[in-house]
């Protein structure tokens, strides 16, 4: 995991909220702040009701799950219930699992969690934490990493304009992007085989026999997954 943060101290400066507890640092506050459970149904202009029935599309996974926290390559707390919260981009997190209030987990690319077999690690963008976002690791390799970010999207309700059409009522949509990441760089993995190969193209030979001999199907994230720790392995 190592590898994972000096890729975040490569393309930043970050500034760790932090004190000292004998030779190691540790977060003294990893909540960014408290969310207004009250005020979420007001922000989208919805009732309450309505915001109800669709809270739940803009997550991941939208129920907690037992995870850990990392500040660097250590430890500092464990079975913490959290979520990914794919439309505000935050890891949502409770002190207690009976808990209804939850808060967001200060984003500090020092910080990364493991929700289950999850890893989430926050990237900054161009040197700004307010720019950056939050990426799920789905392998670590010697040379490629590959990542995925999930994003969704608030779409508001329509009414119908012609009695030919019905109200459209308001929704989260998710769309997930992959990338090959080296050294800081983020290459978006294309949909379309032939120019995932091109990406390969150092090895493209052995990636088509790859590909062919074990019956990948780059649409499956099992199998992409596959596929990039094996290019990752030719190198």
């Amino acid at each position: 995991m190592k590898k994972l943060i000096t890729l975040a101290l490569i393309i930043i400066v970050s500034f760790p909220v932090l004190s000292q507890v004998g030779s190691r640092t540790v977060g003294t506050d990893i909540y960014a702040r408290t969310i207004d459970l009250n005020q979420k149904s007001l922000a989208f202009g919805l009732t309450e009701l309505q915001f109800n029935a669709i809270k739940d599309e803009a997550y991941a996974n939208p129920n907690f799950v037992q995870g850990k926290i990392f500040q660097e390559d250590q430890l500092i707390k464990d079975d913490v219930p959290m979520r990914y919260n794919a439309y505000a981009d935050e890891i949502e997190i409770k002190k207690n699992a009976s808990d209804e209030s939850y808060s967001a987990l200060i984003k500090d690319p020092n910080i990364f969690v493991k929700i289950f077999k999850d890893i989430y690690v926050f990237v900054p963008y161009k040197g700004s934490n307010e720019k950056g976002g939050y990426f799920n690791v789905l392998s670590d390799g010697k040379t490629y990493d590959l990542y995925k970010k999930v994003t969704a999207t608030f779409k508001e309700p329509q009414k119908a304009r012609t009695s030919y059409e019905r109200d459209s009522p308001p929704s989260f949509t998710k769309t997930t992007k992959y990338y090959l990441v080296q050294n800081g760089t983020f290459l978006e993995m294309p949909s379309s085989k032939s120019k995932l190969l091109k990406m390969m193209d150092k090895k493209k030979d052995e990636i088509k026999n790859y590909i062919k001999k074990n019956n990948i199907d780059t649409d499956k994230e099992s199998d992409m997954i596959k596929l990039v720790s094996y290019f990752d392995s030719l190198l």
